[in-house]
């Protein structure tokens, strides 16, 4: 159940670059201002499965009505959008509730009014889909004893993966992914693949995490590709990374479940 959310920029304004740390500290203070056990359980515990635990949520980059990329900071004006996702539809809707609660994102020194909230139409899954990332695509894998990230050029890349899949697969539907299935994963369109324009280096809090924005065509069954969808490809979703969107499927344009402020003041 994907929502995507909007708010107004009554000016024109500089933003860093790197928002996902604080659009994520916004995601659980509304689902706190909703259900606060809920917030509790997700930020502490989670789902577990096979000794990890895992947050069930993912979210994208944010969109801008208006960008220019400067040196070290964007310019933006108009709207700011994103959108969550989840295998637990709760999760969702208490985040719409408490986003109107709110009525507005905290971004620094600035307070953006929340406009629209929309639930997006359902997608049609079949067995082969092609996904564009909505957020970078990370794959961390052990080497040398020390955290990596792997790249869609390394084998690995798409067996960590896969891995991550079937775990989320489990977590979804409660059972394990049928060992006759297999997944398919490739880049879609790899002649026009560049590894260095589809690189992304991201300040997550203290971190830098390297994550790559590219399209991927997906064979596998129609389950697995409704946890793609909903759950994310890759690691840290819950931090903002690996969100993906059917590609030909559309973002909120009246199809959808859509809710609107009646007036914007500025």
């Amino acid at each position: 159940m994907r929502v995507e959310v909007k708010f107004h920029l009554a000016k024109e304004i500089l933003l860093p670059y790197d928002l996902s740390y604080y659009i994520s500290g916004y995601i659980y203070r509304c689902i706190k201002q909703a259900a606060p056990e809920l917030s509790e359980w997700l930020h502490n515990t989670g789902l577990k499965y096979k000794g990890r635990r895992y947050k069930p949520f993912v979210f994208s980059r944010c969109n801008f009505a208006s960008r220019v990329n400067l040196d070290s900071v964007m310019k933006v004006k108009g709207t700011l959008s994103f959108q969550i996702d989840s295998i637990m539809p709760e999760i969702v809707h208490r985040f719409v509730e408490g986003a109107w609660a709110n009525g507005h994102l905290d971004l620094f020194e600035f307070k953006f009014p929340l406009q629209e909230t929309c639930f997006l139409p359902p997608v049609s899954f079949s067995e082969t889909m092609v996904y564009k990332a909505l957020s970078p695509i990370v794959i961390p894998i052990q080497k040398n004893n020390q955290i990596v990230f792997s790249h869609p050029l390394d084998s690995r890349f798409y067996d960590s993966m896969r891995n991550s899949l079937k775990n989320w697969y489990y977590l979804r539907w409660q059972e394990e992914f049928p060992e006759g299935e297999e997944i398919h994963i490739q880049l879609y369109r790899p002649e026009k693949f560049q590894l260095g324009k589809a690189a992304v280096l991201t300040r997550f809090k203290d971190k830098n995490i390297k994550g790559y924005l590219v399209p991927l065509e997906v064979e596998a069954p129609v389950k697995m590709q409704q946890v793609i969808y909903e759950a994310g490809i890759g690691s840290y979703g819950s931090q903002g990374f690996g969100m993906v969107e059917a590609l030909k499927e559309h973002s909120c344009n009246g199809e959808g479940d859509c809710l609107k402020r009646k007036s914007t003041s500025c």
